[in-house]
């Protein structure tokens, strides 16, 4: 008996050894990179010390994994040496979802050689993932990685300590990473914080793991299901879907398709609940796919494998052509007269100089034959439910001023009689004002009542040199007009000219309709309310935009859970907009806003105090200065904590009264924004009571801000609408902790109260907002990785992506402003946001210096008897949405999607982008979009509109 105790006392103490066991995982290599300018092409694999610095500087350390093979992990830490003075709090560490090599620099900064911040190789130019990817595209959750963070612990002698989660040890034990990637948290003192390498002997980062139980037990073989992906498929390469069921103790897949690895990236980790589905893209079309898919234990334990075979979907068939865009065919110009009057039409968003008959940017071809002229007659084409234009150029041929100018228009008739009448017709005198290179040209549209005369040159203009008048043409084809030719024209009239000339007019009118609700939303940004805001809201809807004012905000009465909405004003104010009724005189009769921003930000409801949010160090005010902001990113408890139960309370309360005053009213068809938008920076150069930069994040503590403040929102959504909960909560506010697969919003209700982000680094964001974040405006939406990124962050996460940037500047064509819609549309945004687009009756004389920032398309004019005048290039984002809605009913009726129109487009015209040189990621006046010729965008339309037509038939 009293062997059987012992025995049992030994076992005992050894399974006890066993659970307290801690070993060191030892560094065998590392590599630093940088994502700053030219050194992003530099490589230091062997240099004694590698930097972190936010996300300009990190580094990959890779590890024998083999003392915790096969071993439960209690508990992990990494440990880092420092080689100077540091700024670290907040560290945050990933897997590597792809094979690195480290590579023989020895010097900071060192010619490439081995992996970069561009290559995971530079010697075999291996990317990191697809081709042009980058490692921020395969760590800190991007490129299905596992991420943590936690807060630096300060040891004896220069170490710190961070804590891992046991995810990651099983990752490096799995061969599921190569290595884990380490990043400062950052803050805006930008310190470089020196860590000993694998290089420095002694010195070199490790980790300890605590051990817990064997792990031995094999994942049984997986079930899989393969089958062709066609709604993954690319023009040059298929697609297929692997569904694999779930499976206990798995932690991650191994896949080899025709006997060679899937790269990491590519592969999905099981889901905590039902089957995990994975998409391979970029395959050869119709490829015959032999797969084998494995199972892996936490412990490093392999299943036996599961075999499949399947074919690949077809590549994307091509689209229809658009055939051949031609110019206009050149005529002789004719000889203008010695005095009196000249008449000409032009195309729609030209700028004709004042001083001289000619386009000032070279997007008009002549001005006797050009995209809607073909002397005598302009010629004009559109759909229902189209707004088409043009402008006739007045000249003034004699020495003395030209008086008594008037346009008449005349109804446009078709064969059979029926009209398209006179009140279709708007015209709009252009005024002029100064560019930013000093030079006149037409920049706002006043409205020109029929028979209202005119002088050239103008007297309220007082141009000396004015030799020409231009005037904007808008005629609106009504949604029941019968499909065919129609013919009109304008007189033009003006003293001493006989007689009157007439301008012939011919219109085409294509057998389909525009919607009144918008497929992309041109959205005017303003962070102001102006005056007689409803006429700016109707101008802008008008044009088929969407003017969204921060911010419209209830009174309130209360505090914590107690606190009470007063809707009276904020109804008056916004009922009208949310309900259609603002616009029932509209073309869009009656159609609602499409989105608005709620007023939620850092003090609203609930003032930031120190009552209300624990940080007890200094306050600064306007002027202060910026080592105050550095202190609270060092010291200021996390944001979740810190903020009291009253403003938690207080946040869901006005929520939840929001959601249920809007369903009382029945005003159910606006997005609703919860838009967290500042800038801590705003309390030192504004004096605004805010700590977080929500907008466009930076710094981890940012993220965590959005994050915090995204997931408040959409918990408290499902709180108020209990049948729509569950779509996660995002990654990486704690050690990771299994989420449901996030999908697309379920229903208009909750589609209706949005969480919104603008994010101008998504090649940062991974998963940290995944579930949590239903729309987000994207800065620099302009290049393939761009592109791929946010494709990737709508297919993980269901997010909507939109675009957000500015308008052409006012010293360019504005065709550019076209160019900018069409590029954001055909590569998958669905709205673009220019940041600021309000300017003051300044604009009058000085366009867009007079916005302060961002381009001044909407303007008050009371010295012009208006309220609001609209800038030319509002225009431009109505005829570019227009031609977005000609695209998305050719896909329709074609059945085509983004990728195969864009390919047409691209077959027709040249669409060029880019990016100021220099230019920072926050900047929203960096992007560059080339401008077509107008005859270019009218033969664009034209063939588009035929191949609509052609489906009808």
């Amino acid at each position: 008996m009293k062997g059987i105790l012992l025995s049992l006392a030994c076992c005992l103490s050894l399974c006890s050894s066993l659970a307290a066991e801690t070993v060191r995982l030892r560094a065998t290599a590392d590599i630093w990179l940088s994502d700053c300018g030219d050194e992003r092409n530099t490589s230091a694999g062997k240099c004694p010390q590698f930097k972190l610095k936010s996300i300009q500087e990190m580094a990959a350390i890779r590890f024998d994994p083999a003392p915790a093979r096969g071993r439960e992990v209690l508990k992990a830490a990494l440990f880092l040496r420092r080689a100077g003075s540091d700024m670290l709090r907040y560290i945050r560490v990933s897997t590597v979802n792809q094979d690195w090599v480290e590579g023989t620099g020895t010097q900071a900064y060192g010619p490439a050689n081995g992996a970069t911040y561009c290559l995971a190789d530079a010697a075999t130019k291996r990317p990191w993932a697809w081709p042009g990817s980058e490692f921020c595209d395969v760590i800190m959750s991007s490129g299905n990685t596992l991420a943590t963070w936690a807060e630096r612990k300060e040891l004896a002698d220069g170490w710190l300590s961070v804590a891992l989660t046991p995810e990651l040890i099983y990752a490096l034990v799995c061969g599921d990473t190569d290595g884990l990637a380490v990043m400062d948290g950052g803050n805006l003192a930008y310190h470089n914080n020196m860590i000993h390498s694998v290089q420095s002997r002694g010195s070199e980062p490790y980790i300890e793991v605590e051990l817990g139980k064997p792990l031995t037990d094999a994942p049984p073989k997986p079930v899989v299901k393969a089958e062709p992906a066609p709604d993954k498929a690319h023009l040059a390469a298929g697609a297929l879907r692997l569904t694999i069921a779930e499976a206990k103790n798995v932690f991650c897949w191994r896949i080899t398709l025709n006997g060679r690895p899937v790269e990491r990236w590519r592969v999905k980790h099981p889901e905590p609940i039902g089957p995990t589905v994975i998409v391979l893209e970029d395959l050869a079309p119709s490829e015959k796919c032999d797969l084998e898919v494995v199972a892996v234990s936490p412990g490093g334990v392999a299943s036996p494998p599961a075999k499949v075979t399947v074919s690949a979907s077809p590549a994307l068939p091509a689209a229809p052509a658009l055939g051949k865009i031609l110019p206009p065919l050149a005529v002789e110009p004719p000889i203008r007269p010695k005095k009196g009057m000249w008449v000409w039409g032009a195309p729609p968003l030209v700028k004709i100089s004042p001083e001289k008959p000619e386009a000032m940017f070279s997007d008009m071809r002549g001005d006797f034959s050009n995209a809607v002229f073909e002397r005598p007659t302009v010629k004009l084409f559109g759909a229902r439910g189209e707004t088409v234009s043009f402008q006739i150029c007045i000249e003034n041929c004699g020495a003395e001023p030209l008086r008594n100018v008037q346009i008449i228009p005349q109804e446009l008739k078709n064969k059979e009689n029926k009209t398209i009448a006179g009140k279709m017709i708007e015209l709009f005198k252009n005024w002029y004002a100064k560019n930013g290179k000093g030079q006149w040209q037409p920049a706002y549209c006043v409205p020109l009542p029929t028979g209202a005369p005119f002088d050239i040159p103008d007297p309220a203009r007082k141009l000396p040199n004015q030799q020409n008048q231009t005037v904007y043409v808008d005629i609106y084809i009504p949604k029941g007009a019968s499909p065919g030719a129609y013919a009109g024209g304008f007189l033009v009239e003006a003293d001493g000219v006989e007689p009157p000339i007439r301008l012939p007019i011919e219109l085409t009118v294509y057998d389909f309709a525009l919607p009144d609700h918008l497929s992309f939303v041109p959205e005017l940004n303003a962070y102001r309310i102006p005056p007689n805001a409803h006429d700016f809201y109707r101008l802008a809807h008008e044009h088929r935009c969407v003017l969204n004012c921060w911010v419209h905000r209830p009174r309130l009465t209360g505090a914590g859970k107690d606190i009470k909405v007063e809707w009276d004003g904020y109804d008056r104010a916004v009922g009208p907009l949310v309900s259609g009724e603002a616009f029932k005189d509209c073309r869009r009769a009656s159609a609602p806003v499409e989105v608005l921003y709620l007023p939620f930000e850092d003090s609203w409801p609930t003032p930031l105090t120190k009552q209300t949010y624990n940080y007890q160090g200094h306050w600064p005010g306007r002027g202060e200065d910026k080592k105050w902001l550095i202190e609270h990113y060092m010291k200021a408890p996390y944001i979740g904590d810190a903020l009291s139960q009253d403003y938690k309370d207080a946040f869901l309360a006005v929520q939840r009264q929001f959601i249920e005053h809007f369903r009382q009213r029945g005003w159910d068809k606006t997005e609703m924004q919860c838009f967290y938008g500042g800038k801590n920076t705003h309390r030192i150069d504004w004096g605004v009571n805010m700590w977080w930069t929500t907008d466009e994040p930076y710094h981890w503590d940012d993220w965590l801000a959005l994050q915090f403040f995204c997931r408040l929102w959409t918990q408290g959504r499902d709180q108020a609408l209990p049948s729509l909960s569950g779509r996660g909560q995002g990654e990486g506010i704690a050690p990771r902790q299994p989420q449901p697969s996030p999908f697309p919003l379920p229903g208009r209700e909750r589609g209706q109260w949005a969480a919104r982000g603008d994010i101008s680094r998504p090649n940062w964001q991974g998963r940290v907002m995944a579930g949590i974040l239903d729309c987000e405006y994207i800065g620099g939406f302009n290049d393939p990785n761009a592109y791929r990124r946010c494709r990737i962050l709508a297919d993980d996460t269901g997010v909507d992506i939109r675009a957000y940037g500015g308008a052409n500047r006012d010293t360019e064509s504005n065709t550019a402003s076209v160019v900018m819609l069409l590029s954001m549309w055909a590569n998958g945004a669905n709205a673009h946001l220019p940041w600021q687009t309000l300017g003051d009756e300044g604009a009058l004389d000085n366009n867009d210096k007079a916005a302060g920032g961002g381009s001044a398309l909407l303007i008050p004019a009371k010295r012009l008897g208006q309220t609001v005048l609209a800038d030319m290039r509002l225009k431009a984002f109505r005829d570019g949405q227009q031609l977005i809605e000609y695209l998305v009913e050719l896909g329709k009726r074609y059945r085509l999607n983004r990728e195969q129109l864009k390919a047409m487009v691209h077959g027709a015209v040249a669409i060029e982008t880019g990016r100021v040189a220099g230019a920072g990621a926050d900047n929203a006046d960096a992007l560059v979009f080339g401008p077509l010729k107008a005859w270019q965008i009218a033969a664009l339309r034209r063939a588009v509109a035929e191949l609509i037509a052609k489906k009808n038939t």
